[in-house]
């Protein structure tokens, strides 16, 4: 009975002692946004994402037998536009051998952010009677991308009428989702997308409740609304103040990139949504050193 108990106490022990360590070897993973120098890449990948997914391979961490040990289940976003680089679910030892890979420029910690409002027309400095709004026939034809908490597509707001054809350069999409589908989007709203790779990556087990393009915190349809909103005859609060509403930009498109969710706002969701609203055709104006 003395050798059971004996060897029960040296069991437990290092249990105790090694438990904790390799709690902590999991808890050292986090997601990371890596900026590359897309020149470094070797004319054997066919694309910047083979080569992305072939330097996660050659850093893997092996020293646990798991499946988001796999290159691919590493990979969170390839970016291509807003920066050239991957974000990527790294240990602590995967991001050091990262480090030393060709290529590599700058990496950081995925991080939360924080959603802002301000006053749009003050902060812009613009003029409804003369300047750049009506010199732009109101932002006609113009394709704003709003990156926010999606949008209420059955708001006024959005309606299309007195809109001309969608612009042929636009090459975007209205994907569908939870109480959201493509038939939703019209000459007005014209694209519509949601990015929460970066979230699930942070939390595995996570439900999202609304798992499409739809606003459930009205951010978005309040900042894309203020941006391109068409004109809204008769709009009051309830009763009050009644008049006209309409966004700086009536005659402007709108595209709507959901990153921002009820249940957390990433950095590298927020990115990759950036990253895609290029590649749709968003018209980005040039930096004024630029211009």
């Amino acid at each position: 009975m003395t050798i059971i108990h004996i060897s029960l106490r040296l069991c437990l022990c290092f249990l105790i002692l090694t438990f904790p360590h390799f709690n902590s070897s999991l808890t050292q993973s986090d997601t990371y946004i890596v900026h590359m120098d897309l020149s470094a890449m070797r004319k054997a990948f066919s694309s910047h994402h083979s080569w992305y997914l072939a330097t996660l391979s050659s850093i893997s961490d092996t020293t646990h037998d798991r499946s988001d040990s796999l290159p691919s289940s590493k990979l969170v976003y390839a970016y291509s536009n807003a920066i050239n680089g991957f974000s990527a679910f790294l240990s602590s030892s995967e991001l050091k051998a990262i480090k030393n890979s060709p290529g590599y420029l700058s990496s950081i910690k995925d991080m939360t952010v924080n959603v802002d409002t301000t006053h749009s027309y003050q902060f812009l400095g613009l003029n409804n009677n003369h300047g750049a709004s009506p010199a732009s026939n109101y932002g006609q034809d113009v394709i704003i991308g709003v990156v926010d908490s999606g949008v209420w597509p059955e708001s006024k707001s959005f309606d299309d009428d007195g809109m001309t054809e969608i612009p042929s350069r636009w090459k975007g999409e209205c994907q569908s989702g939870a109480k959201f589908n493509s038939s939703m989007c019209n000459k007005k709203l014209i694209g519509a997308r949601y990015f929460n790779k970066g979230l699930l990556a942070k939390n595995p087990n996570l439900t999202i409740s609304m798992n499409s393009a739809r606003d459930t915190d009205g951010h978005g349809t309040h900042t894309s609304s203020t941006a391109a909103g068409n004109y809204v005859v008769g709009a009051s609060f309830f009763g009050y103040a009644p008049g006209t509403a309409r966004g700086m930009a009536p005659k402007a498109r709108v595209a709507m990139y959901k990153a921002l969710w009820d249940e957390g706002l990433f950095l590298s969701d927020i990115l990759a949504a950036i990253d895609q609203a290029i590649i749709d055709g968003v018209d980005v104006s040039y930096p004024y050193h630029l211009a």
